[in-house]
């Protein structure tokens, strides 16, 4: 990889070398690193994504959310979103733990003997989904950035086997070529392009987090788990903007990956895929709701 010093980038970014020096010092610069007393920066780095938006008010669901986090609350929606987001996502990487042994780990740091071998990477990998759900939460009202996606992507694989080997470099982007992507050269680029486009828009609706999770997918910027940081923004976003959340069911896994990949031509698919998943988890919610309720009267 080339680099280039912090003046070579003032003068390409159009900015001054104080900025520069910002920007590596906030963690906003891809692949930035501090040798010495100076920063260098890899030549095809983007320049950071300037806009800065406003924190959104907490809707009733997502302040919900937020204390019951807090809270530590169990069977409330906050311990279903965690749940079911990490077992329904992980499945989809071919995680195999059951979703009676998902609700164990979350409630209690444990899991029961199972009859068949049990690889340690399924249990390493949903531990892991509930930090990176906790995450989620604590930044619900925060604008998406290159750096939210990152730690995402490091709180999912830390500890894993392919984090303990070398072979998966977690928290960095890819530096291999993928045929489902684009160049890795070109990511940082093309996500700071989607960051910026997202964020500038004055009011965010389904479609339009819809329109970044196709988008995102098809950047492909890590070498593994793009979809299940990819499932995580999708909540996060719906949350922080007002909108339904849904979790993907791994039973709908063929229809979601086909809507995905036809997006740019049939929106409809993937949109039908989301707005079913909507109506399964408000379902879940008045169920959840109903629960409080009795709870509250006994």
């Amino acid at each position: 990889m080339e680099y280039i010093t912090v003046k070579e980038a003032s003068e390409k970014w159009k900015v001054s070398e104080r900025m520069v020096r910002k920007y590596c010092e906030q963690d906003k610069v891809d692949g930035a690193i501090h040798a010495g007393s100076v920063w260098i920066i890899p030549t095809e780095a983007a320049k950071p994504n300037e806009v800065v938006a406003k924190p959104v008010p907490l809707t009733p669901l997502a302040n919900k959310v937020v204390y019951q986090r807090q809270k530590n609350n169990h069977f409330g929606i906050y311990e279903y979103i965690q749940v079911n987001l990490a077992y329904s996502s992980s499945r989809m990487a071919s995680n195999r733990l059951t979703r009676e042994q998902v609700m164990e780990i979350y409630r209690t740091g444990k899991i029961s003997l199972a009859f068949e071998p049990m690889k340690i990477d399924d249990v390493v990998e949903i531990s892991n989904h509930f930090r990176a759900g906790c995450y989620m939460v604590d930044t619900i009202q925060e604008p998406l950035t290159s750096i939210c996606f990152r730690k995402l992507h490091q709180k999912l694989f830390r500890g894993t086997v392919a984090d303990q080997e070398g072979t998966l470099h977690i928290g960095e982007y890819r530096k291999t070529p993928d045929k489902f992507g684009v160049a890795a050269s070109a990511i940082p680029s093309a996500l700071n392009a989607l960051v910026l486009e997202y964020e500038k828009k004055k009011k965010i609706a389904l479609k339009d987090i819809l329109d970044f999770h196709a988008r995102f997918e098809a950047i492909h910027p890590f070498e593994d788990g793009n979809g299940r940081v990819g499932r995580l923004i999708l909540v996060k976003e719906c949350l922080r903007h007002g909108i339904d959340p849904f979790i993907i069911d791994d039973k709908h896994r063929g229809e979601y990956n086909r809507g995905i990949a036809s997006w740019g031509s049939n929106p409809v698919a993937l949109t039908a895929v989301a707005e079913q998943a909507q109506k399964r988890l408000q379902n879940q919610r008045q169920t959840l709701e109903l629960m409080e309720y009795c709870k509250r009267k006994n």
